[in-house]
């Protein structure tokens, strides 16, 4: 779930609908230095002359927030859809191509406010670099790097297990098998990867389920929360002082395209209290009741190691 934030813009008037320019993009160290050495102070504006700087950084910082596009739905079926994802997300920067002065000050600040996620398996539609975030941090500069606050993956159970390194959230359709309604479970130290992030401060891991396996998500998390894991420079990974946050979501008891066979969809029959395979063709008749989903969040801190 997306992390609450102070500011969230709602979709404008008119909603962008192009991908951002290169304003939010790496650009070239000497271009800055240019703007540092020859802008305009703007000292006849009132928004510089008369406006305290950090009013004006947090009216800059509204203006440069994500937005949920609500002129685009996603189905309510899709694997993607969860709570406060049910829509695109945009982000308007045309206010960094207003004057240098505005540039300098506001640069970071699409790159520092914005949650990078990354969906590793059956990702929403329209997204570039969605499951390669390597591709997609090479195109910024290493200061904007270095001012990336929080990146959000989608991961399934094999990524996260074997070599994957924000917020990872492991949805209920990521888990090992789910779909034939086997038991739930988590390797140890599937967060050894971290051990060469120097600059990690907060992961949160996001585990989903249906309601019928909630204990299996709760007994996986109190395990995995008693666990630590090393950082550089003596730091390690710790739950302390954090507890676990349950939440609870209707989502679709109906889920088409899982299958490798698209005529064959999942429904999850509670009489039987399992998935079975519908027909597709004849699923779309038969209206959805809904399932509930239940959610644990763990969140590990970076502490000096005692």
């Amino acid at each position: 779930m997306r992390p609450t934030r102070v500011f969230r813009r709602r979709n404008p008037a008119s909603a962008p609908r192009q991908t951002p320019p290169s304003s939010v993009l790496g650009v070239d160290k000497a271009l800055i230095e240019q703007f540092i050495a020859n802008h305009n102070k703007q000292g006849q504006s009132p928004l510089f002359d008369q406006i305290p700087p950090e009013v004006r950084n947090t009216i800059f910082l509204y203006a440069l927030l994500s937005y949920e596009d609500l002129g685009t739905i996603y189905q309510s079926d899709e694997h993607y859809v969860r709570p406060s994802y049910h829509h695109p997300s945009r982000i308007d920067p045309s206010l960094l191509q207003t004057c240098r002065l505005i540039y300098l000050e506001t640069r970071f600040l699409p790159v520092m406010a914005d949650e990078h996620a990354f969906w590793c398996h059956r990702p929403p539609p329209g997204l570039r670099y969605s499951s390669d975030p390597r591709s997609y941090f090479n195109r910024f500069s290493e200061e904007q790097k270095d001012h990336v606050d929080r990146v959000h993956f989608f991961t399934q159970q094999y990524y996260l297990e074997g070599h994957f390194s924000g917020i990872i959230t492991l949805r209920h359709g990521d888990w090992w098998f789910w779909e034939d309604n086997k038991p739930l479970h988590l390797k140890d130290g599937w967060a050894r990867g971290f051990k060469d992030s120097r600059r990690l401060e907060e992961v949160i891991l996001e585990l989903e389920t249906i309601e019928r396996d909630k204990d299996q998500i709760y007994a996986i998390a109190n395990r995995v929360s008693k666990e630590t894991y090393p950082l550089p420079k003596g730091r390690i990974l710790s739950t302390a002082g954090n507890p676990l946050i349950k939440r609870e979501w209707m989502g679709p008891s109906h889920l088409p395209g899982v299958r490798s066979n698209k005529t064959q969809s999942l429904r999850f029959d509670k009489t039987q209290s399992r998935w079975i395979e519908r027909d597709s063709a004849e699923e779309q008749y038969f209206p959805d009741p809904g399932l509930k989903y239940c959610i644990v969040l763990i969140k590990w801190t970076a502490v000096e190691k005692s």
